[in-house]
């Protein structure tokens, strides 16, 4: 071997050193953020304060796929809400004040969105009376929803069939105190208890259509 031919060998041996370094610095970027997920995963650990101020519901919930109806009779199939963020408000009785209170905070809500205030709509659900609701206390249940209806525009009432309630209830429960976010694929996710400002529910709905795929 030629004395130029050894000499060349330290020379190219110390070009392929940096290119080796920036090799294990790419796989290490790559791989350490999942060796660290993982670990964290499996020790259990979780952060001690999360970025949203609602109640995530864990597993979320699928919205059962009929059983609603509007207050005519008709029926409103769940996949006619598909496509939209949905705040709804569950009730069990009449719409009280803290209700009321509560359908105030959904509109402004909605209303503080600004140009994003279309991908999402307001939902008041009642799974107190049957698909046929009757008597004295019915027909003033329908008059309340009426003026429901024309106090807070663009409101959604909709009613629990009696053959339906149960099922409803075990995914949307409350008694007018819980707003509930669900997903445009008709997932309920979150939940707002009794007096949570409305401001945290803004906070958090605004940061899930900056992320959503869904337009």
């Amino acid at each position: 071997m030629s004395a130029v031919h050894q000499s060349s060998l330290p020379a190219a041996q110390a070009d392929r050193r940096p290119q080796r370094l920036t090799l294990f610095l790419l796989a290490a970027v790559f791989i350490l953020p999942f060796a660290v997920g993982s670990g964290l995963f499996w020790t259990g650990w979780r952060p001690a304060k999360f970025g949203h101020h609602g109640q995530l519901i864990e597993p979320a919930r699928a919205l059962p796929e009929s059983g609603l109806r509007q207050p005519d009779g008709r029926a409103l199939p769940t996949s006619e809400l598909r496509g939209k963020w949905l705040l709804v408000l569950p009730i069990r009785d009449v719409c009280a004040a803290s209700c009321r209170e509560n359908l105030e905070k959904m509109q402004q809500t909605q209303l503080a969105l600004s140009k994003e205030q279309n991908r999402v709509r307001r939902v008041l659900l009642s799974n107190r009376v049957s698909s046929a609701p009757d008597g004295e206390r019915g027909a003033a249940w329908v008059v309340q929803l009426g003026e429901l209806q024309q106090r807070f525009p663009g409101l959604v009432v909709v009613r629990v069939d009696e053959a339906a309630s149960a099922d409803w209830r075990s995914v949307v429960d409350g008694d007018g105190g819980a707003i509930h976010v669900v997903d445009p694929l008709a997932t309920v996710m979150m939940r707002y208890p009794d007096g949570q400002g409305a401001r945290g529910v803004l906070k958090d709905l605004e940061r899930l259509l900056k992320y959503s795929w869904i337009r």
